[in-house]
């Protein structure tokens, strides 16, 4: 499959996330998807690593486990930055997950 026109027939979510070192980074999602995600400094670099990200799935699942495909021009939703609370939420989330 062509990742960059496979892309485009679906929406995307875009974020500036906290990473494990405590800086920002891109977050990108595949809009109904959100198994489907990659991070990076630039938004290039945060693409490309949610189309090998794609490519995992689709190898993992096969293409039918795909959301239907977007019919219309593609929307690009750009999510306020995460913030330090909620970073601290979620990791305190994950520890608690972890320990079970």
């Amino acid at each position: 499959m062509r990742q960059s026109s496979f892309m485009s027939t679906y929406d995307l979510r875009v974020r500036k996330v906290y990473n494990w070192l405590g800086s920002t980074e891109l977050m990108i999602e595949l809009y109904g998807l959100e198994e489907c995600v990659g991070f990076g400094d630039t938004f290039l670099e945060a693409k490309k690593n949610l189309s090998e990200s794609i490519q995992r799935w689709e190898q993992t699942f096969g293409l039918d486990s795909f959301p239907a495909p977007i019919n219309r021009p593609q929307l690009i939703f750009i999510d306020a930055p995460m913030d330090k609370a909620e970073f601290t939420f979620i990791n305190h989330e994950l520890l608690a997950l972890e320990q079970g």
